[in-house]
């Protein structure tokens, strides 16, 4: 039988996601609960090397902050690869530079799957819910990511705010070539209204095979 394991790797994160776990919904600031602090390398290592699991994937997930935020990331991803042939990682691409993301790709593309959250087609409408996020960076993070033949996804979360912009956003995940993810948001948060939920899934039909 075959395991997976995710890692919260940090809970360090520029964004201030309104409904994301760490983040206080009125201020935007992270929940005062939460201590500031990256997983040691040495504790990860040490954890990989006392198990007998047979892995199926590594996850490094941004539940509590953004993997690449820690200044080990690569050190981390490198040590999860003598462990499996697979790593996933969940960010909201807004950090780190293009040339890293293409170097990483060329390296390890088919061993890494990152999934980007991006949800908007302009930096406006993606800052609705990734406030924080600079726009333009995540997309060309993504894009360096993709055209360097890194595997993933382009993750868009369907808001109040930005279901109409799904054929713009179909059509830049095809000039960039990756996979779209589209998810409706059902927190309350920028929750969309029942009648522009009819809207977007008649529109996304005519653009998009589910």
């Amino acid at each position: 039988m075959k395991h997976a394991f995710d890692f919260a790797l940090t809970t360090y994160c520029q964004a201030k996601c309104r409904s994301c776990a760490r983040t206080n919904e009125h201020t935007g600031e992270k929940e005062e609960w939460l201590p500031l602090q990256h997983m040691s390398l040495d504790t990860f290592k040490n954890i990989l090397s006392k198990t007998k699991l047979d892995i199926s994937y590594i996850q490094f997930c941004g539940e509590f902050g953004d993997p690449f935020m820690h200044p080990q990331v690569n050190e981390f991803i490198l040590e999860s690869l003598k462990h499996t042939s697979k790593v996933h990682i969940n960010t909201n691409g807004g950090l780190r530079q293009p040339d890293w993301y293409a170097e990483l790709a060329k390296k390890h593309g088919r061993e890494i799957r990152i999934k980007f959250g991006v949800d908007g087609a302009d930096h406006d409408t993606n800052w609705l819910y990734r406030e924080g996020v600079d726009w333009q960076r995540a997309m060309d993070n993504m894009t360096a990511w993709f055209k360097n033949g890194g595997s993933g996804a382009w993750h868009f979360l369907v808001f109040d705010w930005n279901w109409f912009q799904v054929p713009e956003i179909i059509q830049r995940a095809n000039d960039i070539g990756c996979k779209l993810d589209i998810k409706i948001n059902k927190r309350s948060w920028g929750k969309i209204t029942p009648e522009n939920e009819r809207e977007f899934w008649k529109l996304a039909h005519e653009h998009y095979e589910f």
